[in-house]
């Protein structure tokens, strides 16, 4: 393997979701989330923050999601670890190799 990732450290199981909007019965837009699949990471906290979303402070947490090269991560997807909910703001392949995949997640709590 790379530098990027030791053997052993996709050990994480999370799971992959995309966003599926929907109108219910009210007219008003429904999101919600469906599995892709589920996959070995390797998470990597980077930062974290206090913001003002909706007029309430938040924190903010930045991870470095690392999984094995996929055609289809993108963002508004996101991760789910456990009760986790990491949203995947950025996906990028660092070495052009398509082994691995570098995700920069945003996870939110009130």
């Amino acid at each position: 393997m790379s530098r990027l990732v030791r053997e052993g450290e996709l050990r994480a199981r999370a799971l992959l979701e995309t966003p599926v909007d929907s109108v219910d019965d009210a007219g008003s837009l429904v999101r919600v989330w469906r599995p892709v699949a589920s996959v070995w990471a390797k998470i990597a906290p980077r930062r974290g923050a206090e913001v003002f979303v909706a007029g309430e402070q938040e924190s903010v947490l930045t991870s470095e999601v690392v999984v094995r090269w996929r055609s289809d991560v993108a963002s508004p997807m996101r991760f789910r670890v456990g009760a986790r909910a990491l949203l995947i703001r950025a996906a990028f392949d660092p070495d052009g190799q398509r082994r691995f995949l570098v995700c920069i997640c945003e996870e939110f709590a009130a």
